[in-house]
């Protein structure tokens, strides 16, 4: 199988390829803007079956020769992060949903198309969240992403809404909840909590990669919304911390003087992703340990004070 991974030297998109490219009957071409380098995914360049192309999704000539002979589409390239989009908002709509767009304008429906999406797009909640509940995103972001959806739907796509992603990848991402709270932790021994009973899914990255492939490879595209995380791995925000804190002790800091950028509070269903096969197998424990590990060589290395 052919694929396209748009955004593909990402966070998400590096260690997708890499799942991929693990069965040697797979080609994965990576349309990505390079602003984080190659470097990170340089092992993964000694693949035959491994293409980097630098380039915008918004470049329709670019888009159009790379999407000949492709099988499968996989659609991450945007700018994510409710706090992001809110602080460049042109940049983002353009990206975003012009991007969005111009692809899915130019993919054949014979061509499988498979979109990154969130479960940031179902808002505050009450009760439990099914592919079925209504979504009512509170954040630009989320906008983003429901917009996205309903675009990538006329050329019948999966639509992924990934649970909040942790952990490490080959261009790791500080700025993840989970990430950032071991991160705080470490460095500061303490970390200023708000809104600390908001629940929200979790998701290790290595789970997201292979979801993404099993999805890919399946007979049997089922278009439309799918939730991406595992019930087991609902906690609060406080919940998290306290789970860093078993390993890592430092002081939780409730606060009501400030909120979240992200407003999100929800409990997830995903059995439709486990009747179709597919269960989360990554121990958030272990994880943790290992992103403990990741920041304080990280703070070893520096000549930093802080």
């Amino acid at each position: 199988m052919k694929y396209l991974i748009t955004g593909g030297l990402g966070y998400l998109g590096s260690m997708i390829s890499k799942k991929i490219l693990d069965d040697s009957k797979h080609h994965v071409t990576v349309l990505d803007k390079g602003l984080n380098g190659v470097d990170h995914v340089s092992s993964l360049l000694n693949n035959k079956n491994f293409n980097v192309v630098i380039d915008d999704i918004r470049n329709i000539d670019t888009l159009k020769n790379y999407l000949k002979d492709i099988d499968i589409v996989i659609h991450l390239a945007s700018l994510v992060g409710a706090p992001l989009v809110s602080r460049k908002p042109i940049e983002a709509y353009d990206v975003n949903i012009t991007g969005t767009e111009i692809l899915t304008k130019l993919i054949s429906r014979n061509q499988k198309y498979l979109f990154a999406s969130t479960g940031s797009t179902y808002g505050k909640v009450e009760g439990i969240c099914t592919e079925n509940s209504p979504i009512s995103p509170l954040s630009p972001y989320g906008n983003h992403k429901q917009m996205g959806e309903e675009i990538v739907a006329e050329k019948n796509a999966i639509s992924m809404r990934f649970a909040t992603v942790y952990g490490l990848s080959y261009r790791t991402r500080n700025d993840l909840y989970i990430n950032n709270m071991v991160n705080k932790a470490l460095i500061d021994r303490s970390v200023v909590l708000y809104e600390g009973d908001a629940k929200r899914s979790f998701i290790h990255i290595e789970d997201v990669a292979n979801a993404v492939k099993f999805l890919s490879t399946q007979e049997k595209f089922k278009e439309g919304p799918i939730n991406i995380g595992d019930s087991k791995l609902g906690f609060s925000k406080k919940e998290i911390c306290i789970k860093i804190s078993d390993q890592l002790p430092f002081s939780i800091v409730e606060n009501n003087f400030d909120k979240d950028a992200d407003q999100r509070d929800y409990v997830v269903s995903y059995d439709l992703m486990k009747s179709l096969g597919f269960q989360c197998v990554e121990d958030i424990d272990f994880h943790i340990s290992k992103l403990i590990n990741y920041y304080h060589s990280k703070f070893a290395l520096s000549y930093d004070n802080g």
